[in-house]
This record gives structure tokens, C-alpha cells and sequence, in this order.
């Protein structure tokens, strides 16, 4: 474990510095977002082969299209340079978000859906996952109209690429909706957690006791992340196991510390937020390396998906912020 964890840091640092040279005009935190969608991988990223996915990405898309114009369009050529054919790549994400489109508002968060589904899916399996998204969607914010947003897109695929039927698997996140209610008051933190446990099999109660207890194991290691992070305390609750919980936050700590001397990574950089959140998923990526590929494939998805909507929100906060700036100066 602690050598692919080593292998993971080194990997990681190479290919932040690489995302920071190609979109030299992006914040630490895009480049992070960037890096973050080849964790797991055993070699870095080739510069030149990624300058040339970014210039698919660019060529293939409107100037209007969040698919290649708007925040998480690093994370698609990140997506596409790993694949054998980065312009078939393209095009197949295309595809899957014009048909994500056609059943969503637009938005950073559809994108993260598109990719989802090309990274855990085969072809045959397209229309029923985004099938299966729209109805989980729709009775998610049946039950919860009011928290229930263009967010909750990343949680909401890895219910629909779970397989389990929607009526099932939102019932399921209800039951552990009010589970949760006994350890969290904010309702958007609960839904997020909710979600994320509802694809994993146990008792409500238990689950929600684990996480509960993962959440203050976590800070207890100094390790806190935003309401973005809430499906990753989901996902450490579930498939870590009690007796690892110490070992997991011990080594999710000092990874976090390790990424902090990067250039870029410290306060002034990602902040430690979004550095907890990587660190997270390159220690849960080395401890399922023997676990079930498809839940671990799908768990490894969602950590990272929830890395970038953090890292969107932030981005998109900072630039309301300035407008808001620009704009009082003006007037």
C-alpha cells in the first residue's frame, strides 16, 4: 500500500505541474482537478499527448458548450488523453452528454455525469444509465425539492451506474436520510452522505453510526473537508474497515502533508480542503486495490467527481465574487 501511494504522490505532482503548464492561465485548483482525473495511474501523463487531447477537446466543441468551454473541460482531456484514441474518446463523451443535455439543464456537473458513464459503461449500457439518472433525479427532488440541485448530478450517477433499480436505490438513500438525521442537522450534507451509502448493502442505523464515527475519526487526524467532501466520509465508512480506520487517517494525514510542498498545493494554492480530498483518494485508490473492481472503480469515480464539483464551485465563487467587485467599481 504505501508504495503505490508513493508511486501515486509522484505521479500526481508530475502531472499538476504538467496541467499548470498547458492551461497556463488556470488556477492551482483547476490543475489539481486536472491531475486528479489520472489517479491511479502508474505513470505520468505524456505533456504532448495531452496538449493534443486539449486541442481535440477544443476543436470538437461550440463556443458555448460547458463540454469544452467551461470549468471541468481540463477534466475532459485529461479523460480523453488516457484512452488509445483520444478523438473517438471525444466523441463518444459528446455523444453522452448531448443525451444527458437533452434530459438536463446544462451545467459543469452534467459534464462530470457524461464522464461518469464513459469511464464505468460500455456502449450497449448508455441510454439505460442516463435513463436511470433522470428517473433517480426526478424522485430525488420529489422527496427533497428543495436541496435537491444541478450538484447532486455526481451523487445521483453513481446511484444509476450502480445497477439497482431506482425506486430501490432512492428508497434506500431515504432510509438513510433519516438515519443520518440523528448525527447531522444540514440537510444538503445529509443528501450528500445518503446518497453515496445508498449503493453500498447494511442497516441504516449501522451505516449511519459508521459514518458518524469516520467523520470524527477524520478530524481527529486534523483531516476536514467541505459539504463536496461528505460522499467521501461515505465511502471511507464503508469500505474501510474498523479495525484500518486509524492507519487510513494517519496515512490520508501525512499524504496531505506530502502533497503540501508541492508548488501550488499550499494555502495559497488548493488549499488543505481540496488537498484532503486528493490525499483521500490516492490512499482509498492503494487500499481497494484487491477490493471488487466495479465498486471500487465506481467509489474511485465519485471521490474524484467530487474533488472537481468542489473545485467548481470554488472557481465559480471566485468569479461571482470578482464580477460583483468589478461591477462596484463601475458603478
Amino acid at each position: 500500500m504505501k508504495e503505490k501511494i508513493n508511486v501515486s504522490i509522484s505521479v500526481f505532482e508530475k502531472n499538476f505541474k504538467m496541467a499548470k503548464h498547458a492551461y497556463v492561465l488556470n488556477s492551482s485548483m483547476e490543475a489539481c482537478g486536472c491531475a486528479s482525473a489520472f489517479i491511479g495511474d502508474t505513470e505520468p501523463m505524456n505533456e504532448d499527448r495531452f496538449l493534443r487531447s486539449k486541442l481535440v477537446v477544443k476543436s470538437s466543441t461550440g463556443i458555448l458548450s460547458t463540454l469544452g468551454r467551461g470549468n471541468a473541460r481540463q477534466i475532459v482531456a485529461a479523460t480523453i488523453a488516457s484512452c488509445a484514441d483520444p478523438k473517438q474518446a471525444m466523441d463518444t463523451i459528446a455523444k453522452i452528454h448531448r443525451k444527458l443535455d437533452k434530459k438536463f439543464f446544462n451545467s459543469d456537473y452534467l459534464v462530470l455525469s457524461a464522464i461518469m458513464i464513459f469511464k464505468n459503461c460500455k456502449e450497449s449500457e448508455y441510454d439505460e444509465v442516463i435513463a436511470r439518472t433522470r428517473r433517480i433525479y426526478s424522485l430525488e427532488r420529489k422527496a427533497h425539492p428543495m436541496i435537491t440541485g444541478r450538484e447532486d448530478l455526481v451523487n445521483i450517477t453513481l446511484m444509476a451506474l450502480s445497477g439497482i433499480e431506482p425506486e430501490s436505490v432512492v428508497a434506500r438513500a431515504e432510509h438513510h436520510f433519516e438515519a443520518l438525521k440523528e448525527y447531522y442537522h444540514l440537510k444538503n450534507k445529509i443528501q450528500y452522505l445518503s446518497c453515496m451509502l445508498s449503493i453500498f448493502d447494511g442497516f441504516p442505523s449501522e451505516m449511519a453510526k459508521s459514518a458518524k464515527e469516520t467523520h470524527e475519526a477524520l478530524k481527529s487526524y486534523g483531516i476536514r473537508f467541505d459539504s463536496y467532501g461528505m460522499p467521501i466520509i461515505g465511502a471511507i465508512s464503508a469500505l474501510v474497515k474498523r479495525q484500518d480506520m486509524d492507519m487510513v487517517c494517519a496515512s490520508i494525514r501525512d499524504v496531505s502533508e506530502r502533497l503540501k510542498k508541492i508548488r501550488g498545493m499550499g494555502s495559497m494554492g488548493a488549499g488543505k480542503r481540496i488537498r484532503n480530498m486528493i490525499a483521500t483518494a490516492i490512499v482509498i485508490d492503494a487500499y481497494t486495490a484487491d477490493m471488487n473492481s466495479t465498486v471500487r472503480d465506481s467509489v474511485s469515480a465519485a471521490i474524484i467527481s467530487a474533488i472537481i464539483a468542489a473545485e467548481i464551485a470554488c472557481i465559480v465563487a471566485a468569479s461571482t465574487a470578482a464580477s460583483a467587485s468589478a461591477a462596484s467599481a463601475s458603478s
